[in-house]
Order: C-alpha cells, then structure tokens, then sequence
C-alpha cells in the first residue's frame, strides 16, 4: 500500500470483519455445513488476504454456494456474507488518495460500485450494510458532480487578453469582419477555457490518488 499510516480500506475491513454472522455449524444439516465454511473461508480470506480482486472471487463463490439452495436460515448467513464480500470489492474497485480515503477515479469504477452497492441493497442483509450502501450512493452521487478547476494565472492571463484585444483590433482599424471574428474567436476561447477547467469529481479526485484500494 502507498499510504503510510491507517487508511479507509483498513478502516473497512476491521467494519466488515465485525460485520461476519459466526454461527454454531453443527446447527446445520450437512449439505448447508458446508456451504457455510466454504463462504465463510472466502469472505475472510477476502478481507485479510490483501490481495487484487480477492473480494470479487470471494463474492463469486457466496454466490455459487446461495444459488445451490438449503435451509432458510443458512441462505440468510450466505446473502450477509455476500453482501460483505461486495462491500469489499468496492475498495478493490477504488483507488487510495494521500490522506487515504476511498475514491472512484473514473467512470468505470464508478459504474462498477454503483451496481455493487445495487447488489447489497437486493441482499437484504444487516440494515449496517445497507447503510453502507446508501452512504455508497451518496459519495458516488458526489463523485459524479461537476467542478470548477482553478487555472493557472498564465493561461487565465492569455484568454483574458484575447477576448479583450481580438474585438479591439477590429474596431481601431475599422473592419466589421474582423471585429466580428474576434468576438467569435474569443467566445471560442471562453468556451473552451470553461470546458477545460469544469470537471468531474472523480477526475480531480484521480489526480490524488496513490493506489488501487487493495494492494
């Protein structure tokens, strides 16, 4: 990890750890014993292994072990489960910033964390989860924002300049084509000089960013 000292990602994982349903296993028929400890293995090799993407194998195969069915009380364990191995993958799919905070940096993370917090809210599970996902939503309503980036005083200069002088050369020497011209070459200016600076809230926030979520 790029990030010296505590960071959200290991902020998560001790939540999420909390978050785990133990029960007793010799509760349970044997066919649902095992789908348990096979979940259960997943999730927490999920949340301390580190490595990329293990959240998302660990979500597969919650998944594999819901869809094959058993005790009601066993497949409400699963989709806690599940939905803790998602909340995990969204700080895979993150990246890190310097202060350490989770941050989507680009439309395909957040097109990804957007339908993982989609599927946590579908689980049903612990109503903590579910506010994870709302909070989820939330940053990520934020992260789509648009901002306005503060330029550089050279270039702010410049575009300043042109829009003042371009109109101006055509008025002194008397030309009504030029004059109009540089009003529109100076709109132009202004234009795109706007569109440059106005960007979303994850752009800067890549510009920020140290690392993956999980290294």
């Amino acid at each position: 990890m790029a990030v010296n000292g505590p960071n959200e990602w290991s902020e998560l994982r001790e939540w999420l750890l909390a978050r785990i349903v133990h029960v007793d296993l010799t509760e349970f028929a044997d066919p649902d014993r095992v789908r348990l400890a096979r979940a259960l293995t997943a999730v927490l090799s999920a949340l301390n292994a580190g490595r990329d993407d293990e959240a998302h194998r660990a979500a597969a195969v919650v998944r594999g072990e819901l869809e094959r069915g058993g005790a009601p009380r066993a497949d409400d364990v699963l989709r806690t489960h599940l939905a803790i191995a998602l909340a995990a993958r969204t700080a895979e799919v993150r990246v890190v910033t310097e202060a350490g905070a989770l941050v989507v940096a680009d439309a395909r993370q957040w097109a990804e964390c957007r339908a993982l917090a989609d599927g946590i809210e579908a689980l049903s599970p612990h109503p903590e989860l579910l506010g994870f996902a709302a909070d989820l939503r939330r940053r990520l309503d934020g992260a789509r924002r648009w901002r306005w980036v503060e330029p550089d005083v050279v270039t702010a200069s410049v575009v300043g300049l042109a829009v003042l002088v371009l109109p101006f050369v055509g008025g002194a020497i008397g030309d009504p084509a030029v004059t109009a011209a540089g009003v529109l070459v100076g709109g132009a200016l202004v234009f795109g000089f706007v569109v440059a600076h106005r960007k979303r809230q994850w752009s800067v926030d890549a510009g920020a960013a140290v690392g993956r979520g999980r290294v």
